[in-house]
């Protein structure tokens, strides 16, 4: 089981995130990051979390863009309160970009 199939939320996002096109999952990936800073005043966890996606280099489809991987990072280390609530501002970005349109 991968870490975001443990929240129904979380999973819709990260599925409509994959499916998306290599500039909006860019966007939605910067958005995550932004939330994240908003959100975790703790964040110890950032700097390890970059360190090690960056040295390892998986073969996850997020972690062949730099950005992507990070906000996933960012989002797997935060508290699933967090994760959550990022999750859902994610989808009402989604729908907000698609009205737009």
């Amino acid at each position: 089981m991968r870490w975001y199939d443990i929240e129904p939320d979380v999973c819709m996002a990260i599925s409509m995130i994959e499916c998306a096109g290599p500039d909006a999952q860019l966007d939605y990936a910067k958005y995550i990051i932004q939330l994240i800073k908003e959100k975790d005043t703790e964040m110890s966890y950032i700097q390890n979390t970059t360190k090690t996606n960056l040295q390892n280099k998986y073969t996850r489809w997020y972690d062949s863009n730099e950005t992507i991987s990070r906000a996933f990072s960012y989002l797997k280390e935060t508290s699933k309160e967090i994760q959550k609530e990022v999750a859902l501002s994610v989808l009402a970005y989604k729908n907000q970009r698609e009205s737009a349109v």
